[in-house]
């Protein structure tokens, strides 16, 4: 598990982190999605706002493959 849960509402989102943040930015933007750290353990997902359904699946995908990513290299690590 890399990340634990979801704040904000609306477009306004972050990711909470088991890991350091800067390792989940960095993951994403490998992906192409554009995220920032916000506090010790968010990283905030900064979508466009007009964004459809097709681009949220997409980026769902990313998430989960910079999860799986993260998840890899910490069990390695």
């Amino acid at each position: 598990e890399v990340f634990k849960g979801v704040r904000g509402s609306g477009l306004m989102l972050g990711l909470e982190c088991v890991l350091v943040n800067g390792d989940g930015v960095a993951a994403l933007r490998e992906q192409g999605l554009r995220a920032v750290p916000a506090g010790d353990n968010v990283v905030r997902i900064l979508p466009p706002l007009i964004i459809g359904d097709a681009e949220i699946d997409e980026g769902l995908g990313m998430i989960e493959t910079a999860a799986a990513t993260l998840s890899t290299k910490a069990a390695a690590g």
